[in-house]
């Protein structure tokens, strides 16, 4: 009984976070419209259905009893409600006030609400609620922890459900398409009875053989050939009766995930104006085709992406006003996502901004800096060779390391979820007009049709939609270009490779004679092409996808498995990984590097006033095979920096004599110093701070209060 009453809380509680994301979403959606500015009339509008919101989602949550988030609603309810009786101003730090309340009721369902806190809020709600109208305008706002402030939307951190709400409707046609397979499900009974009769005919007839029936054994065996004719016809018309059913399951099931691209983009408005108040920039958000449906999963895998794109946008393409002023440009930026239907049941996201576009030159430095190329191949990068560049990891043009940027993981994150769901990316950029990443994606996740190609003995699929043609080519047809094989094909070079090579397979013994011809598979991934030998084209199938499962979480030039109707498994080849294999076949190998035993320890410069932190950091150091030299304050540590061999510097701001900020634009000024590479690590999180240490030439910045050891090593990693 008790497991019973268990499961039933379980199944009420999912129900409710769903609901609760979506009240929480158009609370804050109402909440950001009125801090923007509308006209009263529309305003009065606004604020009441953010109080049926309200009162929905405290509702909602006494039948779960969420006591807390029950009394969280009751106090904005009733600030609400004198706001749309008049007796309270739409003030913005009223606003702010809900918009605070809002997030922490997102915390308690997300399980990281302070009770503390939150009966803190729900007294200055009251204290805002039966205040004078007078008094109303400037409520006093209790001092906000560090701990406390939201990182961005809170509604982003909010659990996923495992549930969605379906109509009713729906589910009745769902019904209806699953009565269509009970036509062929009776029908099978039949199909095994005729198969039945038909071997009995089989012995008959090799019965008669025996016996030298003569015409009673011709007679017989016509009778087989007509029974089998008609088997054969009836599995023909059950076939199709099963494939409409089916098909028509399918597509059902498919419309019931599918959402408005809203249910994502409306988590942004507040994230975007957060960001652009924290770089001190002026950005305008601007959406476009938030209604088109899309499939669940696919905005649940791309939500992610999405993020790191605009915040991208924001914090490297957007300049600051006077900057965009000086260049004759509106002092806000803006900032845009568009979703597009395109043919073959795919989408297109766009993801653009109007700031200054990506500095070529800052890429291919990075690319430089991390080892990536040497100078020479840098320089011999094309334009969008070098663009390519910036999806890559560890490779960041933040001229500064924070815990939030400079890592280098961003756009590597991107392309990777981009290229999970078989989708496409490419990035156009002009400098000081804006750049735009364009992403193609399918708008559901289906069966997948592929291309069957054998090679080296195995058979492959390769997405359709990436095929361009499959060509026949003679082996005197092939010629060397650039240090590749190649034929000329459309009127260009087109680089072909052995397929089983490529995937580092057992090549075939010997060679196709003179004169005969080998199947070759022309692939796409955004404007590259190659043609892929193989030893046969099979045909386009329809199969059942595997996701790969852990540890098997990323496979080179393998997008997953698929199930072929016969039961047989074939690996799903990844274009984009295809095509990155053949660059760095061709690639010149880089000799490697000296054994790390033949190293000698990297020496890393401490400096801080407090001895606590020094030896901590030290300790921290020493342990990850760093020789650690230690300074109390800046003047310490220039002693030791003109007398010594030092690889790095962690030092604090905060110092006596001479501060970490001092310190840093010193070692800039030193001819022998200036490259060395500093890390701030300093209590100091404002805005002015962090653009500070940019200015004195810190290559990182670490806020103690958000202090990781394991983010520290990774940094210096990275530096050093």
């Amino acid at each position: 009984m008790a497991n019973r009453k268990n499961d039933i809380k379980a199944r009420l509680l999912a129900t409710f976070r769903v609901e609760a994301e979506e009240h929480l979403q158009a609370i804050t959606a109402n909440l950001l419209a009125l801090d923007r500015g509308l006209p009263p009339a529309e305003a009065r509008d606004v604020v009441e259905a953010t109080f049926r919101e309200m009162h929905t989602l405290k509702g909602a949550a006494r039948s779960v009893s969420l006591m807390d988030v029950e009394a969280l609603c009751q106090a904005c309810e009733s600030v609400l409600s004198r706001i749309t009786r008049g007796q309270l101003p739409l003030a913005r730090p009223v606003l702010s006030l809900l918009q605070e309340a809002t997030d922490g009721v997102a915390r308690l369902l997300a399980g990281s609400g302070d009770p503390s806190t939150v009966s803190e809020l729900v007294r200055r709600l009251e204290r805002a609620a039966a205040a004078p109208a007078a008094e109303a305008e400037e409520p006093a706002e209790a001092p906000r922890r560090p701990s406390e402030a939201p990182a961005g939307p809170v509604a982003l951190a909010l659990p996923p459900a495992d549930t969605i709400r379906l109509a009713t409707a729906r589910l009745d046609a769902l019904l209806l398409q699953a009565e269509d397979l009970l036509v062929p499900k009776l029908a099978l009974e039949e199909r095994v009875r005729q198969a039945g009769s038909l071997v009995d005919a089989v012995i008959a007839s090799r019965e008669s053989v025996r016996g030298d029936g003569g015409q009673d054994w011709e007679k017989s065996l016509r009778a087989v050939e007509a029974q089998a004719r008609d088997l054969v016809r009836c599995l023909v018309l059950d076939q199709r009766t099963i494939g409409r059913a089916v098909d028509g399951l399918q597509d059902e099931l498919r419309r019931m995930r599918l959402t408005p691209a809203s249910a994502v983009l409306d988590l942004f408005p507040r994230m975007v104006r957060d960001l652009a108040r924290e770089h001190g920039k002026e950005v305008e958000w601007v959406v476009q085709g938030a209604d088109l449906e899309v499939d669940r999963k696919v905005l649940e895998e791309m939500k992610e992406p999405l993020i790191h794109l605009v915040r991208n946008a924001i914090d490297h393409g957007i300049e600051p006003p006077e900057v965009r002023t000086h260049a004759g440009k509106a002092r806000q930026g803006r900032v845009g996502v568009d979703v597009v239907s395109l043919e073959g049941s795919r989408i297109e996201i766009r993801v653009e901004d109007d700031g200054g576009g990506v500095d070529l030159a800052r890429v291919r430095a990075a690319a430089v800096r991390a080892h990536l190329l040497s100078a020479e191949e840098a320089e011999a990068l094309t334009h969008n060779q070098a663009l390519d560049f910036i999806f890559r990891s560890g490779l960041s043009t933040s001229p500064i390391i924070t815990d939030l940027s400079g890592h280098g993981l961003g756009l590597a994150v991107v392309k990777e979820r981009v290229e999970r769901l078989a989708g496409e990316i490419s990035v156009e950029t002009r400098p000081g007009v804006g750049s735009t990443v364009r992403m193609i994606l399918p708008a559901t996740i289906t069966t997948f049709r592929g291309l069957l190609v054998r090679a080296a003995g195995q058979p492959f699929l390769l997405p359709i939609e990436a095929v361009e043609r499959a060509i026949r080519i003679a082996p005197e047809q092939i010629e060397r270009v650039e240090g590749r094989e190649a034929v000329r094909w459309n009127g260009r070079a087109l680089a072909v490779v052995q397929l089983g090579t490529l995937l580092g397979l057992a090549e075939r013994e010997g060679q196709p004679e003179s004169g005969s011809k080998q199947p070759c598979v022309v692939v796409r991934a955004g404007e590259e092409r190659v043609g892929l030998l193989v030893d046969e084209v099979i045909g386009d199938r329809e199969v059942l996808v595997k996701e790969l499962r852990p540890p098997l979480i990323r496979v080179r030039n393998v997008a997953g498995a698929g199930l072929l109707g016969a039961g047989q498994v074939v690996l799903i080849l990844r274009p984009t990984d295809l095509l990155g294999s053949i660059r760095e076949v061709s690639r010149p190998r880089v000799p490697p590097a000296a054994p790390e035993e033949e190293r000698h320890p990297l020496a890393i410069l401490v400096v801080d006033d407090s001895i606590t932190t020094r030896q901590m950091e030290k300790n921290l150091l020493e342990a990850a095979g760093y020789r650690v030299r230690v300074a109390v304050d800046g003047i310490d540590a220039w002693t030791i920096l003109k007398s010594e061999e030092i690889d790095l510097v962690v030092s604090d701001v905060d110092m006596p004599r001479m501060d970490g900020f001092e310190l840093t634009a010193r070692i800039r000024t030193d001819r022998k110093l200036t490259d060395l590479p500093i890390v701030l690590v300093t209590a100091l999180e404002s805005r002015e701070d962090r653009e500070r240490g940019i200015e004195v030439g810190a290559n990182a910045y670490i806020v103690k209060s958000s202090f990781d050891q394991s983010n520290l090593l990774e940094i210096i990693r990275r530096l050093v």
